[in-house]
């Protein structure tokens, strides 16, 4: 999470440690709880703009924000209908988006309540917004969010408790069936986007919007029925929720990859890390298993494909000679990942050396490639 502080007497704008008692924000933080630093800043006159996961962020740190921003909206999309203005034109009955609305109401008042936190009026449109960057209630005739929570609220499919500020969000038990259905049914057919383009890219193919839907379509994937006008609306739903990523292809079209979470790579080396690193590797920490994630992203690599080059002979051959020539039993995981992704992917040995020492350095260890 981070936090900007700006001074209210002056407008200036310092980072935290600038602005505020180094002593005291240090002691705040080390409690663990940033409510406390928050609220200790806004009550000596400090205005806050709080950039986070609304998600995972407690109600209290957006609610007493002067700005509060989506992190994740700095992540601009190449997509098209990326905005409420864009999609405008391709909405349905306002009947319809109105019940579909309700639902990714539900959703995300479920999404802050899994993680343990109280889903705030004001934390709920975070975390709405976050996940549906398409949704505006402008479009589906309300003027604001308080008047659309009153028509949710009407039409029983929240229910507002307490006074504000501490007003809370609940689901109404005798309106949850239809939602869960439809977040399920919405669940499976991101899991199917995930695994349609995971097999293209094990094809040689850049999973562009085109390449996908006709895979999406023989799968039975219906994004309409789901509350998605357009397939662009469709993958931009599964990146705001941590299924794939959207990046620019080669050409001007847009290609969609998996986003491999820390979790399944931790599943993946659990179960392989003995076959494919060694009798006495270990899976990596969260911080490695990050960085092998992100490895993975930035050059369009699958786990799947990983595990071919991993299996690879040839790749092998030159992987074991690169040991040889640094007078090296072996690499931590992160950097034997990286050494098999770029030799697999046709980098020469020298350009591999290049980018993989760097990430060597702090260890101290330098490779060399065998000599012709």
């Amino acid at each position: 999470m981070f936090v900007k502080v700006l001074q209210k007497e002056t407008q200036k704008s310092g980072y935290i440690m600038e602005t505020f008692p180094k002593q005291m924000a240090i002691e705040y933080a080390l409690q663990g709880d940033f409510k406390l630093l928050a609220g200790a800043l806004r009550e000596r006159g400090y205005d806050l703009w709080i950039i986070s996961n609304p998600i995972i962020t407690a109600s209290e740190l957006t609610d007493i924000a002067t700005e509060y921003t989506d992190i994740y909206s700095f992540r601009t999309s190449a997509l098209p209908c990326s905005t409420p203005e864009d999609c405008e034109k391709l909405m349905g009955s306002v009947e319809e988006m109105r019940e579909i609305a309700a639902f990714r109401l539900q959703e995300a008042v479920m999404a802050i309540q899994e993680t343990g936190n109280k889903p705030g009026v004001g934390h709920v449109k975070h975390v709405m917004t976050a996940l549906n960057p398409t949704f505006s209630e402008r479009i589906i005739g309300f003027r604001n969010w308080n008047e659309f929570l009153d028509w949710a609220e009407y039409e029983e499919y929240v229910k507002r408790e307490g006074e504000l500020p501490s007003t809370v969000l609940t689901i109404r038990e005798n309106a949850t069936s239809e939602s869960m259905k439809l977040s399920q049914n919405a669940k499976g057919a991101f899991k199917t986007l995930c695994q349609v383009v995971e097999a293209r890219l094990d094809e040689g193919v850049q999973p562009t919007l085109d390449k996908v839907k006709g895979k999406l379509e023989e799968e039975n994937v219906d994004f309409v029925s789901l509350g998605y006008p357009t397939l662009a609306d469709f993958v931009l739903a599964a990146e705001k929720r941590g299924f794939v990523r959207v990046l620019e292809g080669d050409n001007e079209d847009p290609i969609i990859v998996p986003d491999v979470t820390v979790d399944r790579l931790r599943n993946w080396f659990e179960e392989n890390v003995t076959e494919y690193f060694g009798e006495s590797a270990k899976v990596p920490k969260k911080e490695f298993l990050e960085k092998i994630a992100s490895l993975l992203l930035q050059n369009r690599t699958t786990i799947k494909k990983l595990e071919t080059y991993l299996k690879d002979a040839k790749v092998k051959e030159v992987y074991n000679g690169i040991l040889e020539s640094s007078e090296l039993l072996f690499l931590p995981p992160f950097q034997m990942c990286m050494t098999h992704v770029f030799l697999g992917q046709g980098m020469t040995c020298d350009e591999v050396m290049e980018k993989v020492n760097v990430e060597l350095e702090p260890l101290g260890i330098v490779l060399s490639c065998p000599k012709k």
